[in-house]
């Protein structure tokens, strides 16, 4: 896939433009561009597979599979919020659209005071979530993780270890 580029002297003529601050150096600044298309590339994938082999869209899948990796097939709204990493609103939706399906079910905690939710895997959900699974790991063996070396996934690992430290 063709990665747009402007010229080193463009881009910096654009930024003394509008910005006060230093340009990542060209070679940090293509690597991020990088990054950011191959993520999109596999990310259409996943998304165009899943809509048409399982009528699922892809953040649909995320909070699906979020469960069935957590203890007992539950998560507090917030928690489940924070590990498909989408804003409170965006998932009110999703589960909205999940819960007519009977994917998932919302109910209030009884380990507190009654206002936390709760969102639970059905077993529909569970079922929906083991057919989609086996497309969505397909696509991403394929697309991602059959092209890198063991050296590779190292790097990959210290890179985004340094990123999530910067946070």
């Amino acid at each position: 896939m063709h990665v747009p580029t402007l010229h080193v002297s463009q881009l910096h003529h654009l930024h003394s433009k509008f910005f006060s601050m230093t340009l990542p150096d060209p070679e940090r600044l293509e690597a991020w561009r990088s990054f950011r298309v191959a993520h999109a590339a596999v990310d259409k994938m996943l998304t165009l597979a899943l809509q048409e082999d399982h009528d699922l869209q892809l953040p649909w899948f995320e909070v699906l599979d979020a469960l069935v990796f957590s203890d007992e097939g539950s998560l507090r709204f917030n928690e489940l919020a924070e590990r498909v990493m989408t804003h409170p609103s965006s998932l009110s939706r999703q589960l909205d659209k999940l819960e007519k399906r009977k994917l998932v079910a919302r109910e209030k905690s009884v380990l507190d005071d009654g206002r936390a939710i709760v969102v639970t895997l059905t077993p529909r959900g569970h079922d929906a979530w083991k057919q989609a699974s086996l497309t969505y790991y397909r696509i991403v063996r394929h697309a991602f993780t059959n092209t890198l070396t063991e050296t590779d996934v190292v790097a990959l690992h210290r890179v985004f270890s340094k990123v999530l430290e910067a946070e």
